[in-house]
């Protein structure tokens, strides 16, 4: 497969609820909680913020991304779509690709390029953003040290990102310095207040990343990620402090699965039931445009008996996730 040489994060856009699928009103778990049923980032919550534009916004408002003519990280009302809100400092880091959030609900997000690099210079597409969540202003959190210098075979840099309650770290993916035959990418744990990378994991590129727990299974935590350049899912031991350990395992394939039959894992969630839910996209060196691009949601449940995650049911679902 040939590594995103094009205008590919046109289709790795997403729009993210607040707190994912959380309505503003509701209180986000403890990371207690959380850890009790397996997933160690659950502890995320709103932006404070937020608070103020209650009055304004229905408890359907989410953050986007993917908003076709409106660049950069905007409030969106889903009950009424026209009606939007941005901080000032939201556009100014040019088009953005994923978003999340930590337990004080500051918001995390990367820059990516969206139709072409003219707003999003290929130099620059290594940072993590940070929205601070009482003032709402982004800015720059950190600039991760690419493992190979930049080409013009790949302009893109960090994809994924993932926050874990227990030991506090943001981990980002990064495919800066990439080409289409060698695989350069990196995974970071960083500090979310300094930026400082404290923990890497070399050679490997990345999209989508959550960390879990096998419910009932106290003694190991994985974060779990999609490749870039084969439709699989795998996964590394992270120890307490919240560094790698040991090698990358597999996990599974979506391999002659959807109506494409390559998907990559762009999204990966868990529910407190060992089911593991992705959505994959079609990853092209072509350009989809935002209208085009198609996801599909995958449902594989773990065998315990087996020790390994099965193709279960497809959701019905098939679009661009919310």
């Amino acid at each position: 497969m040939k590594i995103v040489t094009s205008i590919l994060i046109a289709a790795l856009f997403l729009t993210v609820p607040l707190a994912h699928a959380q309505r503003v009103t509701q209180t986000a778990p403890t990371a207690t909680t959380t850890a009790a049923r397996g997933d160690v980032v659950g502890c995320r919550t709103n932006p404070k913020f937020i608070a103020e534009k209650k009055k304004e916004f229905s408890s359907k408002s989410f953050f986007s991304t993917s908003e076709r003519f409106i660049k950069g990280l905007v409030l969106v009302d889903g009950a009424d779509k026209s009606r939007t809100w941005q901080h000032p400092t939201w556009q100014q880091f040019g088009w953005l690709a994923a978003i999340h959030y930590d337990g004080k609900g500051n918001i995390y997000t990367v820059p990516a390029p969206r139709i072409n690099v003219l707003d999003n210079k290929p130099a620059e597409q290594n940072r993590v953003l940070k929205v601070d969540s009482t003032t709402g202003a982004m800015s720059q959190l950190a600039t991760l040290p690419a493992a190979a210098p930049q080409n013009d075979q790949n302009p893109y840099g960090a994809l994924g990102i993932a926050f874990d309650c227990e030991s506090l770290l943001l981990y980002v993916s990064s495919i800066a310095g990439s080409t289409r035959t060698k695989e350069a990418g990196r995974i970071f744990a960083i500090n979310p207040d300094s930026g400082k990378v404290v923990f890497t994991q070399d050679n490997v590129d990345a999209i989508g990343l959550h960390l879990f727990k096998l419910a009932g299974d106290k003694k190991e935590k994985r974060l779990y990620y999609g490749r870039v350049r084969e439709p699989e899912i795998w996964s590394i031991a992270v120890d307490e402090k919240g560094a790698f350990k040991g090698s990358a395992r597999f996990e599974l394939s979506l391999e002659g699965l959807g109506p494409r039959g390559d998907d990559r894992a762009r999204r990966i969630n868990f529910t407190p039931t060992n089911e593991m839910i992705v959505w994959g996209i079609e990853f092209s060196v072509n350009l989809i445009a935002p209208t085009e691009k198609q996801e599909t949601q995958y449902r594989f449940i773990y065998d315990a008996k087996q020790q390994r995650w099965v193709n279960a049911a497809p959701l019905p679902f098939q679009g661009n996730s919310n």
